[in-house]
């Protein structure tokens, strides 16, 4: 273990400042943890930078977006599978996203566009504008889905297994 106690809450408690803003182009992770609480660490140095608690919903998913200090993530509570667009910088919830009736297994986010894809294990992949509320596209599959796109955002593929 680095540092003492108290050093790690303050890292934990550190307000995203200007200079960080800056430079999280790459050198960021942002993780779900099993305690209900999104984390933003800086990898090259090793540190938790900032925790956000989201005991109301949990966490399950968790992924950036094309704004570096802005994040989508799926809920683990089991009664809400709704989708949200958190702000890391003020702890602040942009857009709720709704459509899927049960866990949602998978988030992939499109590289060059404020896209992305949702699957459930309702059997359903959501195409989604992180500008607008309702979804932009449907598919209903045969079983649990996967997705991704390609690198330069044009093609996403879509496949799907047992459950």
């Amino acid at each position: 273990m680095v540092g003492s106690q108290s050093e790690r809450e303050d890292k934990v408690s550190l307000e995203l400042s200007e200079e960080i803003l800056q430079s999280m182009e790459s050198s960021y992770l942002v993780t779900a943890s099993d305690d209900e609480s999104i984390r933003l660490y800086d990898v090259t140095a090793a540190t938790c930078l900032k925790t956000i608690n989201s005991k109301k919903y949990g966490v399950d998913l968790v992924c950036f977006t094309s704004h570096p200090t802005t994040v989508i993530y799926s809920s683990k509570n089991g009664w809400d599978e709704s989708l949200r667009l958190l702000s890391l910088h003020d702890n602040k919830y942009w857009r709720y996203f709704k459509g899927h009736h049960d866990r949602v297994v998978l988030l992939s986010l499109c590289s060059s566009k404020d896209c992305f894809i949702s699957g459930s294990l309702d059997r359903t992949v959501l195409l989604w504008d992180q500008r607008a509320e309702k979804c932009q596209g449907l598919l209903r599959v045969q079983g649990r889905p996967a997705a991704a796109y390609d690198d330069q955002g044009l093609v996403f593929g879509v496949v799907f297994g047992n459950t």
